[in-house]
């Protein structure tokens, strides 16, 4: 019965699922936003009505983001906007109540993008809007 518990025992601790997703990017620091896309769409059975497509190129220096520990400050647009910052998970991080994915990473470029639900209850309708953000160092 030892030998059945201890071969069950060394079975579930080496097949166990490890939680671990991955090592999360180190993006705190100052990046320049180079490029804002902002979306906002309608998805209506099965077809997606565009209502904004506006692309923004910013210079350098024109529009960054600074993330730190707990916050971030945002410059864009000649305004500045402290936010609470949280890093989920490898791939997703909250700015404010703001879910965003980043889509890729290096130690010089980043990119993510925010995907927001209105609420607005419209039958057979679901309106988005979404922002893509291009950062550099």
């Amino acid at each position: 019965m030892r030998k059945i518990l201890a071969l069950s025992l060394l079975i579930f601790i080496s097949c166990k699922k490890d939680n671990n997703t991955g090592q999360q990017y180190n993006y705190t620091g100052k990046w320049n936003i180079s490029q804002s896309i902002s979306k906002e769409y309608t998805l209506e059975n099965g077809d997606t009505i565009y209502t904004k497509n506006e692309v923004t190129d910013y210079g350098a220096g024109a529009a960054w983001i600074n993330f730190q520990s707990k916050y971030a400050l945002m410059y864009i647009n000649s305004s500045l906007d402290s936010m609470t910052y949280e890093p989920i998970t490898q791939s997703y991080f909250n700015l404010d109540s703001t879910l965003c994915e980043i889509t890729s990473f290096s130690d010089s470029a980043f990119l993510f993008n925010t995907l927001i639900f209105d609420n607005t209850t419209i039958p057979d309708k679901i309106q988005v809007k979404q922002d893509f953000f291009t950062l550099s160092k």
